[in-house]
């Protein structure tokens, strides 16, 4: 399931419909930044484009903005829950969509991080 490998991953801000939010290990969160989101656009161009260190630049702003995003104390059953309920919420297509973008962390993950 979806949740299972959001929380498997490191916080990262992805786009849903209009809206967007970080997910991961640490976090669930809406985002209504600017600057964050924008670089969400501008990521996922140099990464459709194939412009490799553009595509690694905007990369690592995300993970900074979400790492920055993160809230105290932790609280992993909160994140669960609030993830599984934003899930929930969302068309099959929102779901297949942000399974897309699920799938191209994992890669630059391994990537950009490893």
């Amino acid at each position: 399931m979806l949740t299972e490998r959001l929380l498997k991953l490191p916080g990262f801000l992805y786009q849903v419909g209009s809206t967007y939010y970080y997910f991961g290990k640490w976090i669930c969160k809406e985002c209504t930044d600017q600057d964050a989101t924008d670089c969400v656009t501008m990521y996922q161009m140099c990464r459709t484009g194939g412009e490799e260190p553009e595509t690694n630049t905007y990369f690592q702003k995300l993970r900074a903005f979400s790492d920055f995003a993160l809230e105290v104390p932790y609280n992993p059953g909160k994140i669960e829950a609030d993830m599984n309920a934003v899930l929930g919420s969302l068309s099959d297509d929102q779901i297949a969509k942000l399974a897309a973008q699920v799938d191209a962390l994992e890669e630059d993950v391994r990537k950009y991080c490893g």
